[in-house]
């Protein structure tokens, strides 16, 4: 197909509007011009626009199927495996080495309605359609094991811990209509993104006094996803098709520390962790296949450091009774210092990593989020039976339109734990709802005149359910402990504390001859 006979509808205003989308790329690429022989950066400029419209929620949330059946409200109350992951003086309170595995599905629905943009003169429209998809994995996994130093409580910890989940999988097909509902286009667009970030973390909390625990981990982040685009559009009524398919891999690592601290009294327990900023090596390689001639390149690698925010957390539980518990969180996330440096080059721009702009053209703003939670406990005794409702505000840093309002998630939470003896198990459902007006990417006549720009504006209503369930189990004492590292580090034989016999080793030992 020859791309150079383009339908008259590609007018003057169509290349007026090439000319802006020529300066945003030149903004984007740090001063590479579209339409000339551009370097690598200006194809991963075009991979960011993409990229924005399939950024999930940075938020951090605390692992664990019981935190989740309280909305997430679990700074100040933290007394099992998963309180590293909200903070990690809680985990001071354990007095057994025990296991914890967490794992979580989510089914997620989008709704996009409401997509135009002012071209050649006049509306044109994009029609509604909807998009769905399934997910699990494995979301938490911890080994604890508490012991006596000074007469206080020492706990130490290691956990993987899935934090942000990057998977997506949108199936749409639309039609593109001018005034009246004359259709001139019909399109069809995929994306496939998968992958996640996730912390290992070494965990350590001291009970200082009665009331006053601390406690601080170290975390390694790994992030690695990916994710695959596909638009068609069939021109009507010449039913020419253009077809363009963008992929793109990303990698990002770095350490940081968390630290905490819990105060206990009889009704009412205080909680607060803090989690440092941080900076990441940041790589991005990408690519571009489509069946016409554009002036991007078919491939390019970009390096850069990506710097993840401050944050903190403020906790307050409330215990009427034994029985009853009831619990709020307020968190700040500073996302405006989440930024990209030096990316494709050193004096490149710095971009929001949040809405892949320029820091001076974001809008990406810090957020406060709110929880809420209560759990109140039947029966308790050796076979207890818990159940938890809670509730949550989080607004979404994005802000990716001009026209946009603040856009919140909102939910609540429902939970469910049974504990017998050793074993426990918890159940957790969240359900979230929120709406997102953003820019859509779908005009693949831009793409031939190397622009990088969106420019159909839109809303996406969304709905997320997810669903969590923990699994753990207590080892009998610490003694049991005491026996697994003795046959991991001393050997099978024997028990904690047993004293060689005189004569030393056993025969044909290294140590049973003699000098």
């Amino acid at each position: 197909m020859d791309r150079g006979q383009i339908p008259a509808r590609i007018s003057d205003m169509r290349q007026a509007q090439r000319i802006c989308g020529v300066l945003v790329s030149l903004a984007l690429s740090g001063g590479t011009v579209a339409g000339q022989a551009q370097d690598a950066t200006s194809l991963d400029s075009f991979g960011l626009l993409v990229a924005q419209q399939s950024r999930p929620s940075f938020t951090i949330i605390g692992a664990g199927a019981r935190p989740a059946g309280m909305g997430g409200a679990f700074t100040a109350l933290a007394d099992d495996a998963s309180a590293a992951s909200f903070n990690p003086a809680g985990l001071a309170l354990l007095v057994l080495p025990e296991t914890s595995l967490v794992f979580d599905a989510t089914s997620r629905a989008d709704d996009h309605r409401i997509f135009s943009a002012f071209q050649n003169g006049q509306l044109e429209t994009y029609g509604a359609s909807r998009s769905s998809f399934d997910t699990q994995d494995l979301n938490f996994f911890a080994f604890t094991a508490p012991m006596t130093v000074v007469g206080r409580n020492l706990t130490l910890q290691i956990s993987y811990h899935r934090l942000i989940d990057f998977e997506l999988d949108t199936r749409r097909s639309f039609e593109e209509t001018v005034s009246g509902g004359v259709p001139i286009a019909q399109l069809m667009q995929t994306i496939d993104q998968s992958g996640d970030i996730h912390t290992l973390s070494l965990a350590a909390a001291y009970q200082l006094t009665q009331r006053l625990s601390l406690g601080a981990t170290l975390s390694r982040w790994e992030g690695n996803w990916d994710f695959t685009t596909r638009t068609e559009e069939l021109e009507l009524p010449s039913r020419e098709v253009s077809s363009l398919r963008f992929e793109q891999v990303n990698s990002w690592s770095g350490w940081n520390t968390t630290v905490g601290a819990l105060l206990r009294y009889p009704y009412v327990q205080v909680g607060a962790a803090f989690r440092s900023s941080f900076a990441g090596t940041y790589e991005v390689n990408s690519s571009l296949a489509t069946n016409f001639a554009t002036p991007f390149p078919q491939s390019s690698r970009a390096l850069g450091s990506l710097n993840w925010p401050t944050s903190w957390t403020v906790g307050v539980a409330i215990l009427p009774w034994d029985a009853w518990v009831l619990s709020m969180d307020y968190s700040a996330f500073d996302w405006d210092e989440m930024v990209i440096k030096d990316f494709g080059g050193a004096g490149a721009p710095e971009l929001s990593f949040v809405d892949l702009k320029p820091t001076d053209l974001s809008k990406t703003r810090s957020t406060n989020v709110v929880r809420f939670g209560t759990e109140y406990t039947l029966f308790p005794g050796r076979n207890i039976v818990a159940l938890r409702l809670g509730a949550f505000r989080e607004p979404r840093p994005q802000l990716l339109t001009a026209s946009s309002e603040a856009n919140e998630r909102r939910g609540f939470s429902v939970g469910l734990g049974w504990r017998r003896g050793n074993f426990a198990i918890d159940l957790a459902l969240q359900h979230a709802t929120y709406e997102t007006r953003i820019l859509q990417f779908v005009d693949l006549d831009l793409v031939e005149g190397g622009v990088v720009s969106a420019p159909a504006e839109g809303i996406v209503d969304t709905t997320e359910d997810r669903f969590f369930v923990s699994f753990l189990y207590h080892l009998e004492s610490k003694k049991a402990l005491k026996k697994v590292f003795h046959f991991l580090f001393v050997g099978p034989n024997g028990s904690p504390g047993d004293e060689p016999e005189e004569g030393g080793g056993t025969d044909g030992g290294e140590d049973g001859g003699s000098g």
